[in-house]
């Protein structure tokens, strides 16, 4: 079962290829956000064509308005569930978050938009 996981350290602790996905000094305006959709289908079309079960993204920068990175974690969100439904590989998807703060909007955002129930958030012991 695909699976799309947040997790708090650095990519030499995982297991798994990165992406290849640009690392973002900032993050696109808002009325441009949708260049991180095309982003991200590219980087999971690549990892698709090699192979590539365990995916490591890198986590976006952050921002200085929370509403401009909610935004933009749901738009990941939606293109990397939307590729899963329709292709077999990866069949994990891990976004890497260094920075606690982003680390706490990628889990927020998940939990509050995509979580179906209870059982599928994102917990690292601060939600209920």
């Amino acid at each position: 079962m695909p699976s799309i996981q947040v997790l708090k350290g650095y990519f030499d602790e995982q297991e798994g290829i990165r992406a290849d996905f640009p690392v973002l000094d900032s993050l696109p305006q808002p009325d441009q956000m949708m260049q991180l959709s095309v982003l991200c289908r590219s980087a999971l079309e690549t990892a698709e064509q090699k192979g590539v079960s365990v995916l490591l993204f890198p986590s976006i920068p952050p921002a200085e308005k929370n509403s401009v990175m909610f935004q933009a974690i749901s738009i990941l969100y939606k293109t990397m569930r939307d590729f899963q439904r329709t292709h077999s590989l990866p069949e994990e998807i891990r976004i890497i978050c260094e920075d606690d703060a982003i680390f706490e909007l990628y889990m927020a955002v998940w939990n509050l938009y995509y979580a179906e129930n209870k059982t599928s958030r994102m917990n690292d012991g601060r939600w209920d």
